[in-house]
């Protein structure tokens, strides 16, 4: 013979209660029975904010420009392009280039016109004390200027250094030196 509590009783009054009312709520019904609405972005939440994002954009926004690259950018651009080729004494390019003959060329391609000679280069800039990227680098010693190359910022510049070496990127090796702007 079996004996029950009464608080067992309740306990299983409870749970077959709670069992009944989640068989009624997932029992389907005739309004459950309807075909489903097609989904819209309405359902998709992403969706929502993509189109609300589109539909509030301000008003006074403007798309924004290409940006043209900068007079300093488009000669290192140009210089950049050189890598690679030889030094050889007196040359003015487009294949082979003497330090001010590379200079030069590199300028002639965006309009401006230097003399090939790394001193008479020097006198036809303005002297900068704030170097940007683009601007000529005039190597002096004790008989003058002696090289140039153009600035590329952080402190290296772009140069046909010496016989048997070819037109590259190097570091800035000395203090003197000064660096001038082509108006």
């Amino acid at each position: 013979m079996r004996t029950f509590s009464l608080r067992a009783v309740a306990r299983r009054t409870a749970l077959a209660a709670a069992a009944a009312t989640t068989a009624a709520v997932l029992a389907p019904t005739a309004a459950s029975a309807m075909p489903a609405p097609a989904q819209s972005h309405l359902d998709d939440p992403t969706a929502v904010d993509k189109a609300d994002r589109k539909q509030h954009r301000n008003p006074h926004r403007k798309e924004r420009p290409a940006v043209e690259p900068t007079f300093g950018e488009q000669v290192l651009d140009l210089a950049s392009q050189e890598a690679g080729d030889p030094y050889v004494w007196a040359a003015a390019g487009p294949d082979a280039f003497d330090c001010s003959g590379f200079t030069q060329y590199v300028f002639a391609q965006v309009g401006v016109s230097l003399p090939h000679s790394s001193s008479a280069q020097a006198g036809m800039v303005q002297p900068v004390s704030d170097p940007q990227p683009g601007d000529l680098v005039f190597f002096t010693g004790s008989g003058g200027v002696y090289h140039v190359g153009i600035y590329a910022g952080d402190n290296s510049l772009w140069h046909a250094p010496r016989s048997g070496d070819v037109v590259s990127l190097d570091p800035i090796w000395t203090s003197s030196v000064f660096y001038g702007r082509v108006s």
